[in-house]
């Protein structure tokens, strides 16, 4: 994970400012101005290591409006790192321009599981009672606080066993990353997975001393925060003896396949060992019209487009593609990012 922006010096010089990558980036289509742009970006950058701009809140502020969702670097024809030149500026700015905020969220509450679980419920809290509606129209909370949505009574920790055992003749051993958000907001999704790998014949490893994959942390600039998170999650693993981890989150997934920590494991999508697991048997077929969102961290990180839908039209004979299903959702990063 870890990189020194001086250490990317090669990649960001081979930006020929053509401005390819603008065509693709939501944030600039949104704003509008070139240092939204990822080009701009990379200029900033440049100018920040050569010495030639001194790191401050606008700088700062500029280097935020990128979701990271990874369109220029797959778009760019020079093969510019972007993502990783930004992030590596961001973490620059960690150091000379430290946000107290950030640091107190990203290294403090949200690496801490019992922390972020205290928060969540604290969260839930003021939602019964309507605090962050009035907060909100008092213009005391970020607008998007709304993409959290309603946090669920249990986080999927409380339920989930540490060791699910197949049903039936065991097949294959998988670890299961089971991430912050579907842990805390959609913890009906882990359920289900845990669930369908059982009825498949996985042995499904859920450590509990799983503590978040890290993306949320580097992508702030925290990146030692981020490595530690990443040998932690590793020696969890270790312990329960997992020699591969599914995981059923686009953004864990792409932490984990981009962490030196895990480069001598196997990690998969859930979309990927589901069609390595279902041939054989018989699906029950959904009767209604689906269609299929590509996750940014999924489609643009990974390249993983084909699993998804190829899963799809197996169960779903009615599965229909949307218009701009590679398209930013934007709500990660901009619930993150919000009032920090």
């Amino acid at each position: 994970m870890s990189m020194d922006l001086n250490s990317l010096k090669e990649h960001y010089l081979r930006c020929v400012r053509c401005g390819q990558c603008r065509a693709v980036c939501p944030v600039f289509a949104g704003i509008g101005n070139e240092t939204a742009a990822p080009r701009g970006k990379v200029f900033l950058a440049h100018m920040l290591a050569a010495g030639e701009l001194k790191a401050d809140a606008e700088i700062a502020h500029n280097l935020s409006l990128c979701l990271l969702c990874r369109a220029c670097t797959r778009e760019c024809p020079s093969a510019v790192p972007v993502h990783k030149i930004i992030t590596a500026a961001r973490s620059l700015l960690a150091r000379e321009v430290p946000n107290t905020l950030q640091k107190i969220i990203f290294k403090e509450i949200w690496s801490r599981s019992s922390l972020l679980n205290i928060s969540a419920r604290l969260l839930r809290g003021c939602q019964n009672l309507g605090l962050t509606v009035l907060g909100r129209s008092m213009g005391m909370l970020p607008p998007a606080l709304d993409l959290v949505g309603k946090l669920p009574r249990r986080p999927a920790r409380s339920f989930i066993s540490e060791v699910t055992r197949p049903e039936g003749a065991p097949r294959i051993k998988v670890g299961y990353f089971l991430g912050c958000a579907t842990n805390l907001m959609f913890p009906h999704v882990a359920r289900s997975t845990v669930a369908v790998l059982s009825l498949l014949g996985c042995e499904v490893i859920t450590p509990r001393e799983l503590k978040c994959c890290g993306l949320p942390q580097e992508e702030n600039g925290q990146m030692d925060v981020a490595e530690s998170l990443a040998r932690s999650n590793f020696a969890a693993f270790q312990r329960l003896g997992s020699k591969a981890i599914v995981t059923d989150c686009a953004s864990c997934f792409a932490a984990l396949k981009d962490s030196s920590a895990f480069k001598d494991i196997e990690i998969m999508d859930l979309f990927q060992l589901l069609n390595g697991l279902l041939p054989g048997h018989n699906l029950k077929k959904i009767d209604r019209a689906i269609t299929y969102h590509d996750p940014c961290h999924l489609a643009k990180a990974q390249g993983i487009t084909a699993a998804p839908r190829e899963l799809l039209t197996r169960i779903c004979p009615g599965f229909r593609e949307m218009p701009g299903a590679n398209s930013c959702c934007g709500k990660r990063t901009a619930v993150w990012n919000s009032g920090c």
